[in-house]
């Protein structure tokens, strides 16, 4: 298996409660087959060892298995009097535990909204898939679906966890190491959170930001040579500056391991998680943190190829349950836009709903950037046993605040008298 499969399963083995279900929701306009769905999503198993890998615990510890092709059940949901019947079906997947020894990480269905519209849904263990590989995955499901008649040779995940494997200890793999040890020495594995006095439910919400976002961060963009995600970088680091009144902060980014052209196209979770860390002094400027910020998201691109779990065990941090040492507060980006398809002439839209991340919640808090439509959207999940709602949304408020206010507030301070006032 990868690390990346190593790390997730561990957490659902320490802490039974966290979910690392991937749930997926497309409105589809036109006509999809029940039948000739459920086939293609029997073959599509059956072409890719990913989604029949078993995840097996035993008295030699961990390890993976292979079993035999089978065919998914799709189910078929009457949504017509219930449009919102597709966000409970995707709830209680995301509630129900996946049996990891069956092999079978895979749960579908396919809703009738009436209107010659449907919806297809699908539930997956994020040990079988990540966001990059999702495109891939419709691909896929539209060429079984399609052509089921033209089999060809893919790309299977675990030439891609013996490629990881044959890295480690390489001389690239020790310089990769060695400047994280150096750019993480003397930082605070716990950027902290004002914990509520009594633990409350896990939330998640929409942070509202105004339409036209991205066109006012051009001018910044192109005069810094920074990307949209380097700003929202930096307006993150300048609210936990702000929040816990610390002048050294750390946060986690998942990165996608597909440099190699093999696994450009592979599905499956290629997934790391580098740590940006932004210090600042008392003059430090928004634009200081950005230009900062740029530096530190490249090189983290740069020098990747070490697993976070590597690094972490040479830095050897204080470890407390429940939270991930540098990433316990981590940042995702997430093009949405990736995420639509065509399916045998049906145009295939996601939907998202804010109210599915809240269910999984793995860390204490959970920015997501999207893009939609030429749109940012930001979501904001957290942990309720690590912040209560009402500091979510102040938090979430003044992070609105700094990235919507970017360009104009460049030659601000980050540290302002009553910074930390919320701490």
């Amino acid at each position: 298996m990868s690390a990346f499969q190593r790390r997730i399963w561990l957490a659902e083995l320490i802490d039974p409660d966290v979910r690392n279900h991937v749930p997926l929701a497309w409105e589809v306009a036109g006509r999809l087959d029940p039948g000739r769905l459920r086939a293609a999503l029997g073959r599509l198993v059956a072409a890719h060892e990913i989604l029949r890998t078993r995840f097996i615990e035993d008295d030699d510890g961990l390890s993976v298995r292979l079993r035999e092709p089978w065919l998914p059940e799709l189910e078929v949901l009457d949504l017509r009097e219930a449009p919102d019947g597709m966000m409970d079906w995707l709830d209680a997947c995301v509630r129900r535990p996946f049996d990891l020894e069956s092999g079978q990480l895979l749960r579908a269905a396919l809703g009738e909204l009436g209107d010659d519209r449907q919806v297809l849904l699908l539930c997956l263990h994020h040990l079988v898939i990540d966001g990059e590989s999702v495109p891939l995955l419709l691909a896929e499901l539209d060429r079984h679906y399609t052509t089921p008649d033209r089999p060809r040779p893919v790309v299977q995940y675990r030439e891609f966890a013996a490629f990881q494997e044959r890295q480690r200890d390489t001389d690239a793999w020790n310089t990769d190491l060695l400047y994280w040890e150096s750019t993480l020495r003397g930082a605070s594995p716990d950027t902290p959170l004002p914990v509520p006095e009594r633990p409350e439910p896990n939330g998640a919400f929409q942070v509202p930001l105004p339409a036209g976002l991205l066109d006012s961060l051009q001018k910044v963009q192109s005069e810094h040579r920074v990307s949209w995600f380097m700003v929202a970088a930096t307006a993150l680091a300048v609210t936990l500056h702000r929040w816990a009144a610390l002048d050294d902060v750390t946060f986690g980014a998942p990165t996608a391991n597909r440099d190699e052209p093999p696994f450009a196209e592979l599905l499956g979770p290629c997934l790391n998680t580098v740590v940006l860390r932004s210090r600042v002094t008392s003059d430090s400027t928004l634009l200081d943190a950005l230009m900062q910020m740029r530096d530190q998201a490249l090189d983290a691109l740069e020098h990747q190829s070490v697993e976070f779990d590597d690094v972490v065990a040479r830095l050897k941090p204080p470890r407390r349950f429940g939270r991930t040492p540098y990433t316990n507060v981590t940042l995702n980006m997430n093009l949405l836009d990736d995420h639509a398809a065509d399916l045998d002439g049906t145009r295939l839209t996601p939907v998202l709903d804010d109210s599915l991340r809240s269910n999984y919640a793995k860390f204490g808090l959970t920015v997501t950037m999207a893009q939609r439509d030429g749109r940012l959207i930001a979501l904001m999940a957290y942990r309720g046993d690590q912040l209560s709602a009402s500091h979510a949304q102040e938090l979430a408020a003044e992070f609105a605040d700094v990235v919507t206010r970017f360009p104009q507030a460049l030659n601000e301070p980050v540290m302002s008298p009553g910074t930390g006032r919320r701490r």
